[in-house]
This record gives C-alpha cells, structure tokens and sequence, in this order.
C-alpha cells in the first residue's frame, strides 16, 4: 500500500508528465518483475499500477485544458448552473456544466442550444470544456443552481499568478475538472431549474437562513458554515478569532463535523437494531446496521456540504475504517489508515498538494496512535490527552502552511468540540420544529452560537501570547519537528523525549534569507496587467507599486504579493514608491496601508494617493546598505500625462543595476539618455506598450534581460509586437510574467546578476506555460 501511495506522490510533483507512449513498455517490466524480483513482486506491482493511474489522470486532466488559440474566440455555450452561485453586489460568479458550445456572436440564436440533443454545431473548440468557471459583472439577473442557460463568454485557461507563496489557482481548477474560466458577454436565455437538487435546496437553505436571521449575520453565517460548507458569509474577524485560537477546523465542514455524523448514526443504528433484533446479539445485522447507518447518515451530510473534496475525503476515511468491520477479518486500524490514504489518492490524484489532506489524516494518526497505545487508560483520559496529541502532531504543518499556532487550541477545543457537536445534533430537530411553526428551538441554536463566538473573542483576549507565529519554517525543520514531536509522545525514557525536544529546535532558527551587505534582491512579481516590484538590501525593505485593485473589491496585492512578505515575515516597508495614480499601479495602495507599517511614501502624482505621500523628486538619491538609489526621470511638464509623471528609479550595486520607468512613454525615456548607464534587468515601460521601452532606451540601457510584466493573455495585446522586436534587435533576453511568473533577481556575488523565473523553479505538470 506505502508504494502506490508513493506512486501518487512522485507524479504529483514531476514538472513534466513522461508521454504516455512510456506506459506501453509497463507489460515488459511487468514480466522483468515476476521473473526477477519474486520477493518484491507484490510492492512493485502496486507501485507500477499507482504510476500508470497518476499519469493517465494527468494526461486526461490536461487534455481537457481549453486551448490558448480557443481564448481569441467568442462561444456561445449552453449549460447547467452547477453549486452554489457567489454573489456580491452586482457581480456573479458561478460554475456552469457545458452541455454544447459554439463560435457565436451577440445575435439571440434558438435556445435549443440549452439542450444535450442540440442540432449541428457551426464550429467546436479542439476540446469540448466540461465545467467552466464564469463571472458575470453588472449581472441583471437572478442565477441559481440547476438553471439552463445560454450565453456568449469569453474563455481561457485557468490560469493564476504564479508567485511564491501563491495560491495554485492551476492545479485547484485542474483537480476539480474546471477545464476553462472567463467572463458573461451576454446572457441569450436562462431557464429556472425545473426540479429540486441538492444544490439547489442548499442555494434556498442559504436563502432561508439569511432572511431568519437578518439581524443577527454572525448566526447567519455560522449556521451556512456547519450545515452547508459555505463559508462565503464568515467574516474575516471570524477567521481571525479562529485562527487565533486553533478552531479553523470547528467551522469548516471536515472530519471533525462527518466524525460526529458518524457517532450519531452509528448509536442510531445501534437503536435500530435493539429496537428490531432485539436478543440476537450475535448476527449479521448486530455488526453491519450501526456501520450502515453510520455512513448512511454522515453521507448525507457529505451531500448537504456539496460534495467538496474535503468532505469527500473525510467520509472516504471513515468509510474504510469502518466498512472494515464487515469483514470476517478485520485488518488493523493502521492498515485501514494507508488503505484510507490509497482510496483518496485513486479517487484524487493531486489530493497531496492539499493542506486538508496532511492535516486530516495526521490528526486521525495521532488519534489512532494515542488509541493503540494507551489501552490501558481510561477513555476519558484519552479524550482529554487527544487534543494534546493533536497539537504536537499538526504543529509542525501549520507553521508549515500557515505560518502560525495557537499554543492555547488543546485547552479551547477541549470545550469546543465537545460544545460544537452537541450544537450540530441540536441544529435538525431545531429546523424540524421550526418547519412547523416553533421557532424558539431554532432561536436557542443561535443563542448558543452567539456564546460560541464570544467566548472564541474572550478567549483570544486572554491568550494573544500564546500564538506561535514563524512565518519562514522550512520543511527540513517540519520533518525534525514531526519526528521529535513522536519521540515526545512515545511511552521512552526521558532521555529520549529529549532528544524529541531537541529536535524542535530548527524551528525556532528559520532559514534567514538575508541580503548581504553592498547587494541587494528584488522580485518583480506576477500581478497581472499591473506592476509590482518587491527590493530588499541587508536591512531594508522597498515596494515599486502594488498591483491593480479589481471591481469585485479584491486586489492584486493581497493575491500576489502579500503571502510572499507574510511568509518572510515582512511586515513594515521603509519605502513605498508609487509610480503614478493609475489603477494597474496604485490600485492596492490602501490595502497595503492597512496591512503594513510605512516608512514614508512617493510618487509621481502623491496628490492623487488616498494616503499620504511626498513626490519621488528628480535627482534624489540615496544609499542602503551599500547600494545606491536614484530617481532619474526629468521634472514633468505642466501638461504631462499621468503616465510620464512616472517614477522612474534605478538601482545599482557594484555589478548589478535595475531599471523601472512606470509607465513613462518614449519622450521621457529619450530625455534619460544623459543620466543613465547600462544595466542588467530593465523592467519594460507600461507592461510591454509600443508607446515605451524604444531603441533610444534600450542603446544606453543594454539590459542583459527586459522584464515585462503583463496579464495573461491581456485585452491590450501586451507585449507589443514592435516592443518585442525592438528588445531581441538590441540582443537582450525578454521574460514575461504572464509566461514565467514571478522573476526573482539577486547580486550573487562571483556568480554574478543572477534570474530566475517562478514558474521554472516550482514548475509542476499542469502549470500553463
């Protein structure tokens, strides 16, 4: 079982998936197996059969992939609305399960597209999508689940920034079978759902819970979290309270909530059979109706929640701990565990780069490990010595994912849980009542909520210094962490636990990435249509710009940006350059605020910021550690653009020098010729626009590499064709963030101005470049 699940794990993290031409030669080493290696045969063929399903998955995932040549085109497309439709405002974002798909245009055609029987098609993309992910902006109609809509959309591949510490938008469309996303250009015909499904009872639940509870959002919004996995409506001092006090895992739907169905099911199935079979304690129906029930019901719920892949596997584990007793034979609980991990793995392939998959079925190990071997203690005392094991098995992961622990969640979720399943067994027989008219049971549900919440805030009142928060953790610290934290928990001699205590150490001592003095690193990250460029020298830190901010009030910041300075624990900023006042350039500028302490602020237009800001004034330099800065833009003129009223800044050590000229256009860039010298990276002038980075800049500049940083696949056709034409004609080296992702740039010393590219270092199969 160990070696298909490694299987899984080593296709999972290939950067290439091999042809699947390779898997024809799998029969001959099949019989090389059998002929040569009799000890082994059993491990090495599951290994090979664990090998063929991970890169068949991946190939056939990858094949479904809507085609960058599809994305120029628009589609009209007839589907179903599939899960639960996210509304904010007036814009729309929703799944939509493809039935027929065609080249179309803004003409109303015959809605017999809606349909699976649909008529010829005029034209069909190289691969038929099966779920595409929509937005629809200015939405001026009602969606809900099960509604059969025409539509023309524009498509393209999922795509994500690709950053490090970034969320793989990729590789979570891939998993769920999201084959294209984009945008409604119009919607021709919506037909309402003509019968009820499950997701379309949990859009009216929603609906429902939102109106009883109108005035009092915080039960509102627990109550969608526990019964339905929505956790759209929790806010973020919710999450925070939560994160804070180690309870993350009490509102979002996970083993813990299918555990409890488990346990109700399992004593109703007991009922049931005492109630059936009463005096035949030693047939078949004794050890097969509590299971039955057991799984039965925590289905349901499973269903209730929407079928998540987290909900998933957490019914799949329980499945195959339990189902196990069916068998004549029972296999012990830690052949069950792998077993449980195997199925997951068969049924998700890239449920390893999951965080919910490590923290789930660490948990279970721990509780399992505590179980077998403390048979001798009461259960009381295992129940309370469970949520200990639990912290010092999970630490290590969650300052791995998140950077953070709550030393005080043992003591919390102690009360918590118990407090929580008790909530989650009155919550049906409150809605039961309240569907006939009594509504104090379903008011004592929120009560009861309202305490939960304050008490979490209490509690996190009294315990803000029990927070470990390590936001740099390396995963060679994690593995030690693990290994010590099983060394404490075994029944071994003192010495021993000491030796696990000392292994906990190289958590405390993160890996520094320091900037020696007299060099610097910068990172010119993947935001999109926009700019972004992090620069840190020994002891300071400065940000060029901050990405675009978005209609539906998220921004590039947060997406791309913010996870890096989090993960090395970056929280203040000497300097904040703001190049000019447009959205691409300043749109994050208040989150970062908010978010971060501020040296001071510059800019091109400061006037124009909502915080304040002084003006990047031509001429100005200084020095950091050794390395020079200097803003070498001339003064603008009264009747300047926004754009050549860029900041245009130059930064240099001894061998390496970095160019960023905003969006300044070809006139300014023809006025630095006279205080400019040559450089290594060159950041091209308004993301690749034919209006900047001209020959004039490009002869004196003569940078080794031009870094352009534009949206995939961008509404502008950034880079310009006469841009790239000029920057290979000049002989330098063009990197796009849209194709490489984040571009890391570093003075290495004798190993001179070194790059690298995101996407090239954490390069996975399913990345889309």
């Amino acid at each position: 079982m160990i070696t298909y699940i490694t299987a899984f794990a080593i296709v999972a993290w290939l950067p290439v998936l091999p042809p699947l031409i390779w898997l024809s030669a799998l029969p001959v080493l099949g019989l090389i197996i059998f002929r040569y290696f009799p000890a082994g045969r059993v491990r090495l063929l599951s290994f090979f059969i664990g090998l063929v399903i991970a890169l068949l998955y991946g190939h056939f995932q990858l094949m479904q992939r809507w085609s960058v040549d599809d994305a120029k085109v628009l589609w009209r497309v007839g589907g179903v609305v599939e899960g639960l439709p996210q509304s904010e405002d007036k814009h729309v974002r929703f799944s939509l399960r493809v039935n027929n798909i065609q080249s179309g245009s803004s003409k109303k055609l015959s809605s017999e597209l809606v349909s699976e029987s649909s008529s010829q098609l005029s034209r069909q993309p190289k691969h038929k999508p099966r779920i595409i992910r929509l937005s629809w902006y200015r939405a001026d109609r009602h969606i809900q689940p099960g509604d059969r809509l025409l539509l023309d959309v524009k498509l393209r591949p999922a795509h994500s920034f690709w950053n490090p510490a970034g969320f793989d938008y990729e590789r979570w469309a891939l998993s769920r079978n999201i084959d294209a996303v984009g945008y409604v250009k119009v919607l021709l015909e919506q037909q309402q759902a003509s019968s009820s499904s499950i997701d379309l009872i949990r859009f009216r639940l929603i609906a429902w819970l939102a109106e009883r509870f109108s005035a009092q959002p915080v039960v509102s919004s627990t109550l969608q979290a526990l019964l339905i996995g929505d956790k759209n409506a929790l806010q973020e001092w919710q999450w925070s309270l939560m994160r804070n006090t180690g309870t993350t895992h009490l509102m979002v739907v996970s083993g813990l909530h299918i555990g409890v169905c488990v346990g109700l099911g399992w004593w109703l199935g007991r009922l049931l059979f005492v109630a059936l079979f009463r005096g035949r304690e030693h047939s078949v129906a004794h050890q097969w109706l509590p299971v039955i029930a057991a799984l039965g019901l925590s289905g349901l719920y499973v269903g209730l929640a929407g079928f998540s892949i987290p909900t998933q596997r957490a019914w799949v584990m329980a499945a195959v701990l339990l189902g196990a007793q069916l068998l004549m034979r029972r296999p012990d609980v830690w052949a069950r565990w792998w077993l449980a991990m195997a199925v997951v793995l068969t049924l998700q392939p890239l449920a390893v780069h999951e965080i919910g998959f490590w923290l789930s079925f660490s948990a279970v190990a721990a509780l399992l490990f505590l179980v077998t071997i403390r048979q001798a203690k009461a259960p009381l005392m295992i129940l309370l010595k469970s949520q200990w094991w639990i912290l010092w098995v999970l630490s290590p992961l969650l300052l791995l994912f998140f950077g953070q622990v709550s030393m005080s969640s043992p003591l919390v979720n102690m009360l918590a849980i118990p407090f929580l399943s008790l909530l989650l067994m009155l919550i049906m027989p409150a809605l039961l009542m309240e569907s006939i008219g009594i509504q104090w049971g379903l008011d004592g549900v929120g009560m009861l909520i309202q305490g939960l919440w304050a008490s979490l805030a209490w509690i996190d009142g009294l315990s803000d210094q029990w927070v470990l928060d390590l936001q740099s953790t390396g995963i060679i610290a994690v593995v030690f962490a693990g290994l010590g934290a099983v060394m404490i928990l075994q029944p071994v001699s003192s010495k021993l636990k000491l030796v696990g205590v000392l292994c906990w150490l190289p958590v405390f001592m993160p890996p520094q990435d320091n900037v020696e003095s007299g060099k610097f690193k910068a990172i010119v990250f993947d935001v999109g249509q926009g700019t972004s460029v992090l620069i840190r020298t020994h002891q300071h830190v400065m940000l060029y710009d901050t990405g675009a901010a978005y209609a539906n009030g998220s921004n590039a910041f947060e997406r791309a940006v913010m996870p890096y300075l989090k993960q090395q624990g970056i929280n203040y900023l000497d300097k904040l350059i703001v190049s000019h006042d447009d959205n691409d350039h300043a749109g994050g500028v208040s989150k970062v605020s908010q978010i971060l302490g501020i040296g001071v602020t510059e800019s091109g237009m400061p006037a124009a910021l909502p915080i304040p800001a002084k003006f990047c004034k031509p001429g100005v330099t200084w020095s950091w550690d050794g390395i020079e800065f200097a803003y070498i833009h001339p003064e603008p003129a009264t009747n300047a653009t926004d754009n050549d009223r860029s900041c245009v800044l130059v930064v240099r050590s001894s061998q390496c020098g970095l160019l960023i000229t905003g969006d300044a256009g070809l006139k300014v860039e023809a006025q630095l010729a006279d205080s400019l010298s040559p450089v290594s990276w060159l950041v091209a002038g308004h993301h690749g626009s034919r209006t900047s980075t001209g020959g004039t800049l490009l002869d004196v500049a003569k940078p080794d590499s031009v870094l352009i940083s534009a949206g995939f696949l961008n509404r502008y056709g950034h880079p310009h064709a006469d841009v790239v034409s000029r920057i290979k004609a000049h002989g330098s080296r063009i990197i796009r963030t849209d194709k490489k992702g984040a571009v890391l740039l570093e003075d290495a010393g004798e190993s001179g101005c070194r790059l690298q590219t995101w996407r090239q270092k954490e390069k996975r199969y399913w990345s889309a470049s």
